[in-house]
């Protein structure tokens, strides 16, 4: 599953919406081309061939009515896609833009690194599908764009237990962490933040230092501010002089205006 998604991925579907419609025209062009050739063997007499042609009829079928919802729910947490599109709907254009070029800015404020190589975005907490036995599962939900060089679109999810950003929801405190090399990094992800071997194989392992502050409305964390950059050894010295508390307070405004906190 982590392989097909990635390969999706890589051809640009990257919603539950696209990955439906990506079965469903895969699956009528298969339907189509089956039925078009039971229809020669059927001219020809050629019971026997046409027969199995048809069963690939059924199949399709039943990938396009059956196992395309499933396989795009697990692939694609509607619900998760949902919570994104309503929250855009809420902030509207302009204040997400607003948000990435705070974040812009933010970057500048960085001393003593090489900003052209830092890249940044805000993640908001969501509450995600049940678990099997009904427990209430929580995530991060990428808000933004990464704004800089690296990262990827919005409507990731982070698990609450999974990486610097979920160590960040959990302590409610600023946390960074550096690594030396790509080997550091992978064996870092798996000891100490939560990731298995295959979902490592799905990073990229440019980044040599991170940053994750809170996001908290009175005492409650909302989400998290993430930064990271290729440089080494860039975080928390450079974030040194940068006001986290008032930048995160004007991002929990925003939220608060559009009744998302």
């Amino acid at each position: 599953m982590k392989l097909l998604l990635a390969a999706l991925r890589l051809v640009g579907i990257h919603s539950h919406r696209s990955f439906r419609l990506a079965i469903r025209g895969t699956a009528l062009l298969v339907g189509l081309l089956a039925g078009y050739c039971v229809g020669i063997h059927m001219e020809l007499e050629e019971f026997s061939k046409g027969f199995w042609i048809f069963l690939i009829v059924i199949l399709t079928a039943m990938l396009e009515f059956v196992f395309a919802d499933v396989l795009a729910d697990q692939s694609f947490p509607f619900d998760t896609e949902r919570k994104l599109a309503l929250m855009e709907r809420r902030l509207g254009v302009d204040a997400i833009r607003t948000i990435s070029e705070r974040l812009k800015q933010t970057i500048h404020e960085f001393r003593g690194c090489d900003t052209a190589v830092i890249s940044g975005t805000v993640h908001v907490l969501a509450e995600l599908n049940s678990t099997n036995d009904s427990r209430t599962r929580y995530g991060l939900l990428q808000l933004t764009d990464y704004v800089g060089p690296g990262g990827g679109k919005k409507g990731r999810v982070t698990l609450i237990n999974q990486g610097i950003i979920g160590r960040c929801a959990r302590t409610e405190q600023l946390e960074s962490v550096d690594f030396a090399d790509a080997e550091e990094y992978k064996n870092a992800m798996i000891r100490d933040f939560g990731f298995t071997k295959s979902e490592i194989q799905l990073h990229t392992a440019t980044a040599r230092s991170y940053l994750a502050f809170p996001l908290k409305n009175d005492d409650s964390l909302i989400g998290v501010i993430y930064f990271f950059t290729t440089e080494p050894q860039v975080f928390p010295r450079a974030a040194a002089d940068v006001h986290f508390d008032r930048i995160a307070q004007e991002f929990v405004n925003y939220l608060k205006l559009v009744q998302l906190v």
